[in-house]
């Protein structure tokens, strides 16, 4: 839990700890980077190059004094941070995208590390998080609101080993997350689907759209669930999601449910029955006809 000084008592924000310097102000940017010296323990650079990075949520910005988050990436690369989480705002006063402006402690009285934006976004911080990499995929891992995860990252997705991670699950298997990628020059936001290993024979593509709720891949989703490996739990969110954006597919599948697992008949029939007018009206599946829906 959250056990950051400039925190309040009730705060559970998953970036507590002190990890050094919350409260020494620096005075500006030039004497923080000159002078900054970092714990003598795990900071030798490994055979990639790349140090071991950290979070402090104690920091205050080293030209206006207000509270800030800061990040040390593996690349030795030094970001202040307004607040953790989606779209990760720099703090003004460092921020070297533009012209540097300074922030007052008023400024940023809306914007306090206690109570972050992600939060009333449905986002949670991926707590006691890791980062394991493969030839194929990154995967992450941890604890959030809903328990234990451990899903695997779209081809191709960069992120840094020690970064924090901020997790909001939109169906099951299936989330969104939010992170931080970097090189020798720059730290990014990263936003990213992770999923489930068991959901890996999908195409990437087809899962990042089902965490966007587009019809025809939560369709897909819900399909590969039911007939591919049997969880027909799982399939009937998929399928009344994709129903409800107007995939008239996912109503096959739900009435399948509904004609061979009696346990899904309500909610099947609560599904469909809204739509039957359109699917009247537009020609039922050719499917249903076989099995007899229509």
């Amino acid at each position: 839990m959250c056990n950051a000084a400039n925190h309040s008592p009730s705060c559970d924000c998953g970036f507590g700890g002190d990890t050094g310097g919350g409260d020494w102000h620096w005075g500006n940017v030039s004497n923080f980077t000159q002078h900054y010296s970092a714990p003598p323990f795990g900071w030798a650079r490994d055979h990639g190059g790349t140090v071991e990075s950290y979070v402090n949520p104690n920091a205050h910005c080293p030209v206006c004094g207000c509270p800030v988050f800061f990040y040390r990436s593996p690349y030795n690369g030094r970001v202040f941070f307004d607040w953790l989480g989606w779209p990760w705002p720099k703090h003004g006063c460092t921020d070297n995208r533009g012209e540097p402006q300074l922030t007052t402690r008023q400024l940023t009285d809306g914007h306090a590390p206690q109570d972050p934006a992600w939060r009333k976004e449905g986002w949670s911080a991926l707590l006691s998080p890791r980062v394991s990499s493969a030839v194929e995929r990154s995967a992450i891992r941890g604890d959030c609101a809903t328990g234990f995860v451990d899903p695997v990252l779209p081809r191709g997705t960069k992120i840094d080993r020690d970064t924090p991670i901020l997790l909001r699950t939109i169906l099951p298997d299936l989330h969104e997350a939010t992170f931080l990628a970097s090189d020798h020059s720059s730290t990014i936001p990263v936003a990213a689907a992770p999923f489930d290993r068991r959901l890996a024979q999908l195409d990437d593509s087809v899962l990042t759209l089902a965490t966007k709720l587009d019809a025809a891949a939560l369709c897909a989703v819900g399909r590969f669930l039911l007939w591919d490996l049997d969880d027909p739990i799982s399939a009937r969110q998929y399928q009344e999601a994709a129903l409800e954006r107007g995939d008239l597919d996912a109503a096959f599948d739900l009435m399948v449910l509904a004609r061979w697992a009696p346990e899904f008949v309500k909610t099947a029939t609560d599904a469909v029955q809204p739509n039957l007018q359109r699917i009247r009206r537009d020609g039922p599946n050719r499917r249903m006809l076989d099995l007899g829906v229509f």
